[in-house]
C-alpha cells in the first residue's frame, strides 16, 4: 500500500512538473494585432521604444544614410509605439498618427515650428527620414504623409524611402 502511494505521489509530482513547465512556455509567447490589423507572435524577447533605423550624414559627400539601430527593439513596434518612439526621441516635434489609407499613413505635426525653423535643414531631414524609415517598416505602410505648416527647413507631403535616397544636406 505505502509503495503505491508513493508511485501515485511521484507521478503526481511529474504531471504537474509538465503542467508548470507547459503554462511557463505558453506565457512566453503573446500574440498580438495591432491597429493597422498586422499579427505578431514574439517570444520573451524585449520590447523597446526606440526607432529601428538612425539617420547618419557623410561628411564627405554630406549625404544622408539610414543605418539600422543597434539599440532597436527586438520585438518590432506597431505604428503607435514608433510615433511615441520618436515624441521620446524629439520631445519638441510631437507627432499625432492619423489614418492609414491603402498603403499610406497621415500624420500630422501640430505645432511643427521646431521643425521647421529651428532643427535646421539637417536636423528636419534627419527627422523626417527617420519617421518615414520608422513606418514604413511596417509591411503595409510605404508612403507617410506629413501634415504640417511648411517653414523654412521642411516641407509637407508625402514621403518614402526614395525620397532620402539622393538627399545632400
Amino acid at each position: 500500500m505505502e509503495v503505491k502511494r508513493s508511485f501515485i505521489t511521484i507521478v503526481s509530482v511529474i504531471i504537474a512538473s509538465f503542467l508548470i513547465i507547459a503554462c511557463q512556455n505558453e506565457q512566453g509567447n503573446t500574440h498580438t494585432s495591432d491597429s493597422d490589423g498586422t499579427e505578431t507572435t514574439t517570444s520573451s524577447a524585449i520590447k523597446t521604444l526606440t526607432l529601428p533605423f538612425i539617420a547618419v550624414v557623410d561628411s564627405n559627400t554630406t549625404r544622408i544614410a539610414l543605418q539600422e539601430n543597434p539599440e532597436k527593439s527586438q520585438i518590432p513596434l506597431n505604428k503607435e509605439e514608433l510615433a511615441e518612439a520618436l515624441n521620446i526621441k524629439y520631445p519638441e516635434v510631437k507627432i499625432e498618427l492619423g489614418a492609414v489609407n491603402h498603403d499610406t499613413l497621415s500624420v500630422k505635426i501640430p505645432n511643427a515650428t521646431f521643425l521647421t525653423q529651428q532643427m535646421g535643414t539637417t536636423g528636419a531631414l534627419t527627422y523626417l527620414a527617420e519617421a518615414t524609415y520608422a513606418f514604413t517598416d511596417r509591411t503595409n505602410i510605404h508612403v507617410v504623409n506629413f501634415v504640417f505648416k511648411e517653414g523654412d527647413h521642411a516641407v509637407p507631403g508625402f514621403y518614402t524611402r526614395k525620397s532620402f535616397n539622393t538627399k545632400n544636406i
